[in-house]
Parts: C-alpha cells; sequence; structure tokens
C-alpha cells in the first residue's frame, strides 16, 4: 500500500510542478500604450525595485477595456488608472468631483478583489484643442462654439476613446449636440498623430490629455468645456489586493510617491518623452531620483541632435513637425534647431547632423547657370516654401514701379531667390537685406523704407498673415516667370499660385513661385569632388543618414510628398526597379550542364526499354 501511494505521488509529481510554475511570484505591472502611463508604470517599477519586490517588467495594453479585463483575471497585478475611467468601465456616470469619485471606485472595486490606492497628485483630464489661429478664425473659444460649424470639421482622436462608453467620442457629440464631418482615428499608442494632424492642419480638432506637453510646446487652445461633460480624472495605482499581500512592501513604496506628482511634473516628463524622445524609463528614475524617493536614476546625458535652418524656418508652423519626426527616427535623442545663414555649411564641418532647408540652398547661384552643389542629398520633404513679394497698398502699383525688395540677412533663402526674381524678371529694384525676421521685413514695406518685400514661408504662413492683417499690404503677382529660360535655368522653383481669400484682402489668386522645403543631410563620398569652389566641403568622414532612418522620417511626416527631382535624392528613397527577365542565354558552362542531363535521361529511358528487357 505503501508503494502504491508513493508511485501515485511520482505520477502527480509533474502536475504538481506544472501548477506551481503557472503562479509567477513576480509583480507584473502593465501599463496602456502611451507616454504618460508607460511613464507612471515605470515609477511603479523602480519603486518596487527599490524595496526589492521582484517584478517580470511591464506589459503593454493597447486599450482600457483590455487592460481592465486583464487585471481583473490576474494577468496583471497593478498598473496606473484614472479615477474617472474607472467608474465609465462598470457603467457609472461620471463625477466631477475627484474625492467623490474616489470614493466610488474604492466602492465598486472593493468586492471584485482591487484596491485604488493614494492618487500620484494630478488629474489628466480629456479635452478638445486647436491651433490658436483656427480657433480664432472660427471663433472657437468653447465646445458648443463648433457646433454651428460641426459637420465642416474635422477631428482626430484615439482609438481609445472610440470606444468608450460614458465619456467617448459619441457620449460628447450628443451631449453637445453635433456631428463632425470626418473622423480621423489613430491607434492608442500611436496618438501623437493626434498632434501632427492638427498642426498640419489635416483636422481642425485634436482630443487631447490636459497633461500632455504638446498642448504648450506647440501653442494649442483648449476648448472650454462649457457644458462640463468630461469628468475629473485622478490619476492613481490599481492593484490586485492579493499581490499587496503577496507583497507586503508594495503598499508603502506607493505611499511614498502619493500626492508627489504635481501637474506641472507630469507635463514636464510627457514633454521630455513626446517632444524630447527620452525613454519613460529614464525620464521615471530621473523625476523619482529628483523627489529623493530613489538614491540614483537621473537621465543620461546626452548632446543634442542639431538641425541646421534659418531663424524664419525654426520659428514656422512646419518646425515642430519636423522635431518630432527626427526625434522618432533617432531614437533617445532630443532633437533641436540651430540657427545659422548657411545651414549646409553646418552639416559640412558636423555641427549639424541634418538641415532644414529650401531646395535653392542645394545650387551654387554665383554663376549665371546655377549648377547643383555637391557632397549632400535630400532625405525627406517637408512642405512648400512659397515665394511671398509684398507690397504696401498705397506705394508701388506693380512690381515692376518697385525700386527697392527688403528680403532676409545675406546667404538667407529669401535674399537668394529675391536676387533670382529681380534678374528672372529683369526688374529694377534692388534687394536690401534686412535683419529681424519676417516681421521685421514686412514693417520695413509699412513704414515706406522699402516699396516691397520677399519673404520665404508656407501658404498661409501665421506671421505673414498676421503681418497683412494690417490691412495696408497686399500681394504683388509673379505672373510671366515661365517666358524666357527661368524654369530651365532654375529648376528648383516651381510655379505656384496663392489661393484667394488665403491673406485679409486677398480676394484673387496670385501667381507665385515655390521652393520645396526639405530635410538634407551629407551625401556619400566616392572621392574628392571639385568644383568651383575647390573641392567638395563635405568631410569625407562624415557618414550620411542610415537608411532606416531615412525610411523613418518620411514615414513619421504626414502625407506622401515625395523629394522635387531637381534635387539629389537619398538612396534609400530611390524607387526600386523592376528585375529583368533572365537572359535566355545561359553561360556555357549551364548549357554544358544541361545537355548532360538530357543525355543522361535519354539514357535511363534507354536501358527502360531495350530489346534484352521485353
Amino acid at each position: 500500500m505503501a508503494m502504491r501511494r508513493v508511485f501515485h505521488a511520482l505520477l502527480a509529481l509533474p502536475f504538481l510542478i506544472a501548477g506551481c510554475s503557472d503562479a509567477d511570484p513576480d509583480l507584473r505591472i502593465g501599463a496602456k500604450n502611451f507616454s504618460e502611463s508607460r511613464t507612471l508604470a515605470e515609477m511603479i517599477l523602480a519603486l518596487a525595485e527599490e524595496q526589492g519586490v521582484p517584478s517580470s517588467g511591464i506589459v503593454d495594453y493597447p486599450t482600457t477595456p483590455s487592460i481592465m479585463a486583464a487585471i481583473k483575471a490576474g494577468s496583471v497585478d497593478i498598473y496606473p488608472e484614472y479615477n474617472g475611467t474607472g467608474l465609465v468601465m462598470l457603467g457609472q456616470n461620471p463625477i466631477s468631483d475627484g474625492a467623490e469619485a474616489t470614493t466610488r471606485v474604492k466602492e465598486l472595486y472593493g468586492p471584485l478583489g482591487l484596491t485604488w490606492l493614494e492618487g500620484f497628485g494630478f488629474a489628466n483630464n480629456y479635452g478638445l484643442a486647436m491651433r490658436a489661429d483656427r480657433a480664432a478664425e472660427i471663433g472657437a473659444e468653447t465646445i458648443s462654439d463648433l457646433v454651428p460649424n460641426a459637420a465642416d470639421l474635422a477631428i482626430a482622436t484615439e482609438d481609445d476613446f472610440m470606444v468608450r462608453p460614458l465619456d467617448g467620442y459619441e457620449p460628447l457629440t450628443q451631449r453637445y449636440g453635433m456631428e463632425f464631418g470626418t473622423v480621423d482615428v489613430v491607434p492608442l499608442d500611436e496618438r501623437d498623430q493626434v498632434y501632427d494632424k492638427a498642426i498640419n492642419g489635416d483636422v481642425d480638432i485634436a482630443e487631447v490629455y490636459t497633461t500632455d506637453g504638446q498642448i504648450a510646446e506647440y501653442g494649442l487652445v483648449i476648448l472650454d468645456d462649457d457644458l462640463n461633460f468630461f469628468p475629473i480624472y485622478d490619476a492613481m495605482p490599481i492593484a490586485r489586493a492579493d499581490a499587496l499581500s503577496a507583497h507586503p512592501a508594495l503598499g508603502p513604496a506607493m505611499a511614498a510617491l502619493a500626492g508627489k506628482i504635481t501637474p506641472e511634473l507630469m507635463r514636464e516628463m510627457n514633454g521630455r518623452v513626446d517632444l524630447e524622445g527620452r525613454s519613460p524609463r529614464a525620464v521615471a528614475r530621473d523625476a523619482l531620483a529628483r523627489l529623493g524617493l530613489i538614491d540614483a536614476g537621473a537621465v543620461e546625458t546626452q548632446d543634442p541632435l542639431l538641425i541646421a535652418t534659418e531663424a524664419n524656418f525654426a520659428e514656422g508652423p512646419q518646425s515642430a513637425l519636423v522635431l518630432r519626426s527626427v526625434q522618432r527616427a533617432f531614437t533617445g535623442r532630443d532633437a533641436r534647431f540651430a540657427t545659422s545663414s548657411d545651414p549646409l555649411a553646418m552639416v559640412a564641418s558636423a555641427d549639424a547632423r541634418l538641415a532644414l532647408v529650401g531646395a535653392d540652398a542645394f545650387y551654387d547661384l554665383s554663376s549665371p547657370a546655377p549648377e547643383q552643389i555637391g557632397g549632400y542629398e535630400a532625405v525627406a520633404a517637408v512642405g512648400q516654401s512659397i515665394v511671398h513679394v509684398i507690397g504696401a497698398r498705397d506705394g508701388a502699383a506693380t512690381l515692376v514701379d518697385a525700386e527697392t525688395l527688403a528680403v532676409g540677412p545675406e546667404g538667407s533663402s529669401s535674399a537668394r531667390i529675391g536676387a533670382i526674381v529681380i534678374e528672372g524678371l529683369g526688374l529694377a529694384a534692388t534687394a536690401t537685406p534686412v535683419e529681424g525676421g519676417i516681421t521685421a521685413v514686412l514693417e520695413a514695406v509699412r513704414s515706406g523704407e522699402v516699396d516691397a518685400a520677399l519673404v520665404m514661408g508656407p501658404e498661409g504662413d501665421p506671421k505673414i498673415a498676421e503681418g497683412m492683417d494690417a490691412g495696408r499690404l497686399r500681394l504683388f503677382s509673379l505672373g510671366g516667370w515661365n517666358e524666357g529660360a527661368n524654369l530651365v535655368r532654375f529648376p528648383f522653383l516651381r510655379e505656384a499660385r496663392i489661393a484667394g481669400g488665403t491673406y485679409r484682402g486677398q480676394f484673387a489668386p496670385i501667381e507665385t513661385l515655390r521652393a520645396q522645403l526639405v530635410l538634407a543631410g551629407p551625401a556619400p563620398q566616392v572621392g574628392d569632388a571639385v568644383g568651383d569652389q575647390g573641392p567638395a566641403t563635405v568631410a569625407t568622414e562624415l557618414q550620411p543618414i542610415s537608411g532606416s532612418a531615412v525610411k523613418e522620417l518620411n514615414a513619421s511626416l504626414p502625407g506622401d510628398l515625395a523629394v522635387d527631382p531637381a534635387l539629389p535624392l537619398a538612396a534609400s528613397l530611390a524607387p526600386v526597379l523592376p528585375q529583368p527577365p533572365a537572359a535566355m542565354n545561359p553561360a556555357p558552362g549551364i548549357s554544358i550542364l544541361s545537355l548532360a542531363l538530357v543525355i543522361f535521361f535519354i539514357w535511363l529511358g534507354w536501358l527502360l526499354i531495350r530489346p534484352e528487357y521485353r
């Protein structure tokens, strides 16, 4: 009998071992797929490690329902959540009082074996944001102000907001009695695209979190929730009660962080992740170290990746998109602009890794027939830089009558293209460089110091629009550019038209020119490139931008704008040509082998049918 019990025990041993292996003794931390949730999860992990709590790391979940289901099922032990979200996930009406909402979620989740710990110290609420100029254009200060124009407006939101039952998209539009004309939905883990779309003008409205660092960085305004639709979302950890019992140090570790994260600190951390490209782990540990909650963990210092450009481009509406794209392509690097009158020279001297320049920067304009400068390649098309020639309404009747033309500082895109326009149209005007950017150049026209000004910027540039709003300025047409050899001599300048109504008092379309705005990097060097100015200035040891980084840059920029064919193109952007068909006449060796195989098979057939086997 004893032997039988031993035998049965031995048979059961593998199943007991398997059962024990399913019970993971390590702490399982969850996070949602956006920066704030990941950063808070990294803080939980760091504090748990500091207290000696073993952890199996952090697992990302794509939506709120998925991570909520995971913690209920025991696949997650703890993760950062919001009390308002906790209410709506159980079908409760949102509550605008944070303390009341916390009391209620604790009552509701206790019977489920889930505990809401003390809050981190800040609330992150939903909001609708717009570019300031777009909001002013339609007169929107509150969400209710959107109602009359909603059918003509586009909104960008992440997919998690679309499925929320009580505080998501459909309840919002039903509460305000409106329906947007276009709804652009992005995955939760790519929600920074919501900002890209708003900044680029692809949508009018962005659904945002009020602690996002991009709101202030990109100059967006949050519309007032005048019907108090959105509840308060106090951030706090939610944990399984059995995990708190299994890891007694976990509760005190979380208590040490309670109330320590202010809204300002959370916005700062979000900005370092979303805008500077830092990792959530590094940012979380740095914040905890500054709060005195862990002994070490400062963010590693690293020289920023510099993008050389002119001051006007660094302050233009595309600048934020460029920074975001570069930070994605060069993960973990802090991308910044460095202003210069000769951005490509900074790339040549390795003082900058990239340059944001107009297409004209790739050409030497010192000779009658501009020649392309060697040593650089375009790695991504950012947009179009439009030529705006602006004069006073009470000044010169036409551009031909202008005697002085204000342009940017010597060497700037405005100065180079100003000289081209004067020569190409045969104008009698003299170019006058003006320091101080677009505002100073337009002021020179208003004050009568010059008859006209040439400035570069995207169509509808806010600074140009602001200068035109004074009502005393107007746009000159550049019609007739295609006469003569201008299109051949200056292939990087394309004809364009500024649509009527783009600027105040401009009712008819205006003929003008455009130059593509691109990111440029060093081109591969195949030896010494010698030109009119001697050997190429790009150092041979300066490596071109990697193909993977080039592809990531282009994937991060909105739209599918291709680089102008007049510019040298990065190899990784070159079109893939179809492979030619295989040659009909193979090599002699292959022909001999094929013949031998044919003879071999004929011989085998003969062996089968020879007379002696009949």
